[in-house]
């Protein structure tokens, strides 16, 4: 075989050079030598012995063929051909349809190229749809305290299950040969029929939870399955990436985009500012301004929605509840009580609004029949009119503005008033907590699955999308995102395949959060999934996990943007590779 003679040639030439220095050399000289010339004999016995049936070397435009027929593609309608590969090459259509179905990353290829251990076992975790894996993998290798000796792509092979052929994982230099080739296509057919890859890494109270399963299924439609995704006998993609957190070790703290100066940013965004442990996507949202209820460091930040479920926390104690986020909020008067009907958005007519601190930097222009109210510490600061144009909340303040009714029954206040807002949940410990975000709806409950879809409608329920949950183990709180709209990296899930997952991470209780293309985990600056619009979607807050007792405040300097997700593009979805429509899962008021 074309190796075994390069390193018989290689070899012959160094018999000659050890001849030479055995005349002019020491003894200790001599004996390392003749060590070295042990080796080398040893090494060629071994591929010998390893390959004794292999004829000659494999391109790589070859082993991609034999990857996509093994692996069951068809031909797309449309192959991408990398900008090496000629229309006339023999192997064009399998490598144009792997890159036109996100296969292969969009770059030169170099079909005729030898094609050695570590670029087979990497093409073949390519092409079974596992690209975004290995790239994880290698960015989790490069955090200082992981940072280990030797190939990330090799590493993650062998914790596969099942594992790709320990032969092949040593020496990834050295060119594959048809008995190689063989035993990787033997591993990739295992592979199609079953195979997955899970592993927890902790950090300072938490830890990361990565787990993924199935082979690649371009073309097919993402239709729902039946039950429990997790290791299902169809071996469809799935993708979960989760933290638990300790809460006596970690904090849970909520970072608006207004603190960054702006109304929406990415997740990387906030973790590049914040440098949380980890970072995710949390409840819905319109626009700027966050729907349902929250809870804000003590402050009501959202108007309550009826019956959705809901989780909040404190971080003071570690305490952390779920249940139904539906309550009353507003001010008490001498004249009757005055609701809150809406938050962060100005009032309609008989209508009280509510903007809380450090929700929004300023609210927008109200009716000049409204009163505006700037409280903070449980006294009014000021009194005035409404006006047009921006009105900035006072500094660590929130503001009260009312029309009509409401106005009446707020009138009276004035400068130096002592002033409370009220809240009366019908999950009555929330009353306690200082953080709550509500979405819905739940998914576990004491162990059990919980089936209200608490109104929902079936495209939100019925249909598979990418999914934000929270729940606990009964020790910690875990946040976790399925990936989604991709028949090569993630299919989604359903609400009741949701549920199943929320299962297998050992959640008793658990509660759906906002999803789509907001689904997104980031653990210690690494971005650890895949966003469904192809790229992080911005935001109006995140949930950061912090080192117990850390202030969520600003970095002064920016840190070095995140790496892992940006290594690989994101695999294209739908049949044959097309874009899905852009699609927002919830819009809660439907």
């Amino acid at each position: 075989m074309l190796w075994s003679a390069w390193r018989l040639i290689h070899f012959s030439e160094e018999v000659m050079e050890i001849g030479k220095f055995f005349l002019k050399n020491n003894r200790a000289a001599r004996v390392k030598i003749a060590r070295n010339f042990l080796r080398q004999i040893v090494s060629i016995l071994a591929l010998l012995l390893l390959f004794p049936g292999a004829s000659c070397a494999v391109t790589r435009g070859e082993f991609a063929a034999r990857l996509f027929a093994e692996l069951g593609y068809q031909t797309a309608r449309d192959p991408s051909l990398p900008p090496d590969v000629q229309n006339g090459h023999k192997y064009a259509g399998q490598i144009g349809s792997a890159v036109r179905y996100g296969l292969l990353p969009r770059e030169n290829f170099m079909p005729d190229a030898v094609i050695d251990r570590h670029g087979a076992v990497r093409m073949s975790m390519f092409m079974m749809g596992w690209g975004f894996e290995a790239s994880l993998y290698e960015s989790l290798n490069s955090l200082p305290d992981m940072a280990g000796s030797g190939d990330s792509v090799f590493f993650l092979a062998a914790e596969m299950n099942p594992p790709a052929p320990s032969a092949l994982l040593l020496d990834g230099m050295i060119p594959l040969s048809d008995t190689g080739v063989a035993s990787l296509l033997n591993w990739v057919r295992n592979c199609r029929k079953s195979v997955s890859w899970n592993r927890v890494i902790p950090f300072e109270g938490a830890e990361f939870i990565v787990y993924r399963q199935g082979v690649a299924r371009p073309g097919e439609p993402n239709e729902p399955g039946e039950g429990n995704p997790v290791g299902a006998s169809g071996n469809e993609p799935l993708y979960v990436a989760a933290i638990g957190v300790h809460m006596m070790k970690t904090d849970m703290r909520i970072a608006f985009a207004s603190s960054l100066g702006m109304t929406k940013a990415v997740l990387s965004d906030f973790s590049e500012a914040y440098a949380p442990i980890g970072a995710i996507n949390g409840g819905f949202f319109a626009e700027a301004r966050p729907l349902g209820a929250m809870l804000f460091e003590g402050n009501p930040a959202g108007k309550p929605l009826e019956k959705r479920s809901a989780i909040g926390w404190n971080n003071d104690d570690g305490t952390f509840a779920f249940g139904s986020g539906s309550a009353v909020i507003g001010v008490r008067t001498p004249g009757g009580f005055v609701a809150f009907d809406r938050f962060n958005v100005a009032p309609q007519m008989n209508e009280a609004s509510f903007y809380p601190a450090g929700v929004m930097g300023a609210a927008a222009g109200t009716a000049l029949d409204a009163i505006e109210l700037a409280v903070k510490n449980g006294r009014v600061l000021e009194k005035r009119e409404g006006s047009w144009g921006n009105h900035f909340l006072p500094d660590g303040g929130s503001l009260i503005v009312a029309r009509g009714n409401s106005r009446k029954l707020l009138e009276n206040f004035k400068a130096g008033d002592e002033i409370t807002v009220t809240s009366n949940w019908e999950t009555g410990v929330f009353g306690g907590c200082g953080n709550l975000i509500q979405a819905g709806p739940m998914l576990t409950r004491g162990g059990q699955l919980v089936l209200d879809n608490e109104t929902f409608k079936s495209d939100i329920t019925n249909k598979r999308h990418p999914r934000t949950i929270v729940g606990t183990d009964g020790d910690r709180l875990i946040w976790a995102v399925i990936d989604g709209r991709s028949s090569v990296h993630s299919r989604g899930a359903t609400m009741d395949e949701t549920r199943w997952v929320a299962r297998a991470l050992g959640l008793s209780t658990a509660v759906n959060m906002d999803g789509g293309g907001s689904s997104e985990l980031i653990w210690r600056g690494i971005v650890t999934n895949m966003p469904s619009d192809g790229k992080e979607r911005p935001l109006p807050y995140a949930v950061l996990m912090m080192a117990k007792g850390a202030a969520a405040t600003r970095n002064t300097f920016m840190q070095t943007p995140p790496t892992g997700y940006a290594d690989f593009a994101r695999p294209d979805i739908g049949y044959e590779g097309q874009e899905a429509p852009y699609m927002d899962t919830y819009n809660p008021y439907e």
